[in-house]
Order: C-alpha cells, then sequence, then structure tokens
C-alpha cells in the first residue's frame, strides 16, 4: 500500500483527512497530515517529514501532498524528493484525497498520476456546467 502524507499550512490537511474519514466511514491507514507554521523553523520541518516519510513508506512509496505550489510546506517538500520513492503534488483537495485513499494498491506513478487527474477534473465552474 502506498504511504500518504499531507504537508499544509496550519489545519488545512487535517480538516481534509477528518472530511475523507466521515466520506470512508473508517480512518484510513498509513497516512499521516504534518502542520507548517510560521513561527518554527524550516530545518525542524525537514526533520520531522523526513523521518515520517520513512515511516510511511512500506516498500510501496510515499504520495505527498500540498496545498499550495511555491508556499513554504512545498519549498520544503522539493529538497526530500527521491524519484520512485516520493512523489509531490501540489493543490491538494478532497476529490484528489479521496482518490488517493481509494487507490493505494496501484504504484506510486500510477497513483499519482491518476491523484492530478481526478484533482483537476473536479475543479468544475457549475455556472457553465450540465
Amino acid at each position: 500500500m502506498v504511504g500518504i502524507l499531507l504537508v499544509t499550512h496550519g489545519g488545512i490537511g487535517f480538516s481534509l483527512l477528518k472530511s475523507a474519514t466521515q466520506i470512508l466511514g473508517k480512518h484510513p491507514s498509513n497516512i499521516n497530515c504534518i502542520s507548517v507554521e510560521t513561527d518554527h523553523e524550516v530545518h525542524s520541518y525537514k526533520k520531522t517529514i523526513n523521518s515520517e516519510l520513512l515511516k510511511l513508506d512500506s516498500g510501496m512509496g510515499v504520495l505527498v501532498m500540498s496545498d499550495m505550489y511555491g508556499a513554504t510546506p512545498t519549498n520544503i517538500l522539493k529538497e526530500l524528493i527521491v524519484p520512485n520513492k516520493f512523489q509531490v503534488l501540489t493543490g491538494l483537495n478532497l476529490p484528489m484525497l479521496m482518490q488517493a485513499l481509494t487507490s493505494r494498491d496501484s504504484s506510486l506513478k500510477d497513483l499519482t498520476n491518476d491523484c492530478l487527474k481526478y484533482g483537476r477534473d473536479n475543479i468544475i465552474n457549475l455556472n457553465n456546467h450540465d
């Protein structure tokens, strides 16, 4: 099973995970959230994130999702990417997380691509949608 790590500003990751848990009716396994706060040292987050990545990797890799490209959580993650072991997606939304939680037995590469597509496909302007 691919591990999942949410690295977001404040409590965004925790809130999304709570919503996903309500939808699924159970708390998913092999997932964790790290909340990045502005009053902490970036160096301490690197250690915490790296440690969590190692814990969540059961051999299939870890999909890391962050809320916003170019912000502190994503900038920290850029330095920790290990190809074929850790994949990082930004722009985390609930549909993307739900896809990740329900398709974790596929390869890390396939799961990453599916989540990226699903996240994009579920951004809809209802005024222009039938």
